[in-house]
């Protein structure tokens, strides 16, 4: 433990985590930006970092992102991310009676309270689970990404045929390039050697992510914010009553988003929609809520900062990425040369716990930048995006051509802008997307290595294993989710 104590508690590891929440804090608070874009952003300048100053980097900006929205969802009625769809309900509404200041202090409060109780949840989960999924083969292996995929497309109640499609579209493009275990054909390279190693994820994202979202928000260029005054303070804290009160309803709403962040595909906006719910249902004073009430900041606030520890229980136990950050985090894991999953806590267990301390740390971070700088925070709300849009075109830019130093790099980046803001302005959730795109080469190298083993795909499915199991449920869930919304209907 002292190990990993010194190996975070440094000035190098301390001020990329202070400079993640930061950066992960603008890009929350900010509509039209967010975690995942920020998190693609710093990938080329982990390249130069070891793996922990990395980690602290990357958590640091993933624990500030979601945090970061419920500025401008509290102050302007605008969700900065989707994880604080549900904190407008309540916040803009105290807001608007003179009590900004004591609905972001409640926010930042209740952030920090569920990002903790999560860390607490994934240090105790994914010890026990790696050592589990250790006894896992290629059917095993599978199995999980099939399911994984399977519930990130189940889930999405009204989008589900729009997040099939989009997924398969995320596992065609996983093919280009040379095929699997035998490395002997070269798929849909169309004579370009630079496919021949497939695309790279870093570009997909940023792609997908970043450079679509400036464009669909061109339309609103030059749309003026109007500026919020915010009481002045040295520290933003909710007063000790209100901690009291709403304790339950923030230890349900931890419990709830822990769960919902370990289902793949699910995120805080879900998490958050459906804890304010829970808790409206439950509360005695039902009525309260959307009129400026605090529990129903307290419940979506929590349960939306505990998907962060949740979707990292499935990344590090299982090698299965949670969220689509925890996608990206897998993917700046790897170009470190390491193998998220299982082995990790087997072959470098300081480090697998390293992160998780990181994890905490930098929820602890989260909430004293968040506490100290609400005031400031509210006035980055009012930077024109004509002015912060045309910097961030030129850092995704830059990072794509530095990857590898190829200009062909960004001539297909081109076609990922395409595919990116096609499916966005069609309403296909992209999220599928980019885990069929992390997961679309563990699919696939796994089935034909159980092929092989078992000497075809109908022997393999007749094997007594958790592998059979989950690959079933994979196959049951869609149909299962879209009888319970008919008979929900």
């Amino acid at each position: 433990m002292i190990e990993i104590i010194q190996s975070v508690m440094n000035i190098e590891c301390l001020s990329l985590i202070l400079i993640g929440v930061i950066v992960g804090n603008i890009f929350g608070c900010i509509p039209g930006l967010n975690g995942p874009i920020a998190v693609a952003l710093v990938l080329p300048i982990t390249f130069a970092l070891e793996v922990i100053p990395s980690m602290c980097l990357i958590m640091g900006i993933y624990m500030g992102s979601v945090t970061g929205g419920l500025v401008s969802a509290i102050l302007l009625k605008i969700p900065g991310t989707a994880a604080s769809v549900a904190t407008t309900f309540d916040g803009y509404p105290m807001t608007q009676q003179g009590r900004a200041t004591d609905a972001l202090s409640i926010g930042a409060f209740a952030s920090v309270f569920g990002g903790i109780f999560s860390a607490v949840v994934l240090m105790c989960l994914a010890p026990p689970l790696s050592q589990m999924a250790i006894q896992f083969g290629p059917w095993e292996y599978f199995g999980t990404a099939v399911l994984s995929l399977s519930l990130v497309c189940s889930m999405m109640s009204g989008k589900r045929l729009k997040g099939f499609i989009a997924m398969m579209l995320g596992l065609l493009f996983t093919t280009v390039g040379m095929s699997p275990v035998d490395g002997i054909a070269s798929r849909y390279t169309f004579g370009f050697s630079g496919l021949e190693n497939g695309f790279d994820l870093v570009v997909i994202i940023i792609g997908i992510f970043a450079l679509p979202e400036i464009i669909y928000s061109l339309a609103t260029i030059h749309e003026k914010i109007v500026p919020i005054k915010v009481e002045k303070k040295l520290f933003y804290a909710p007063k000790l009553s209100s901690i009291k009160e709403n304790f339950k309803i923030m230890l349900q709403g931890s419990f709830l988003g822990t769960v919902i962040g370990i289902l793949p595909g699910m995120g805080g906006g879900a998490a958050g929609l459906i804890s304010y719910e829970q808790a409206k249902r439950s509360s005695p004073t039902p009525e309260k809520f959307g009129t400026g009430h605090e529990a129903g900041i307290y419940s979506c606030e929590s349960a939306n900062n505990a998907t962060t520890g949740g979707a990292l229980v499935p990344m590090l136990a299982l090698g299965v990425p949670g969220d689509t950050v925890t996608a990206i985090i897998m993917g700046a894991i790897a170009l470190q040369g390491l193998t998220p999953g299982p082995t990790l806590s087997m072959q470098q267990p300081v480090l697998f716990k390293t992160i998780i301390f990181i994890v905490f740390i930098a929820n602890i971070f989260m909430y004293l930048y968040q506490a100290t700088t609400i005031q400031f925070m509210a006035k980055i709300i009012e930077v024109p995006k004509y002015l912060l849009f045309p910097v961030v075109a030129v850092f995704c830019t830059i990072g794509v051509i530095s990857i590898n130093n190829s200009i062909f790099d960004l001539m297909y980046l081109l076609l990922f802008v395409i595919v990116g803001y096609v499916l966005d302005k069609n309403k296909y959730p992209l999220s599928p997307f980019i885990l069929a795109i992390v997961l679309g080469g563990i699919v696939e190298d796994n089935l034909r290595r159980s092929i092989i083993y078992y000497g075809s795909f109908f022997e393999s499915m007749q094997q007594p294993s958790i592998g059979t199991i989950f690959f079933a449920l994979a196959i049951c869930m869609p149909f299962v989710m879209a009888y319970l919304d008919k008979r929900k209907k």
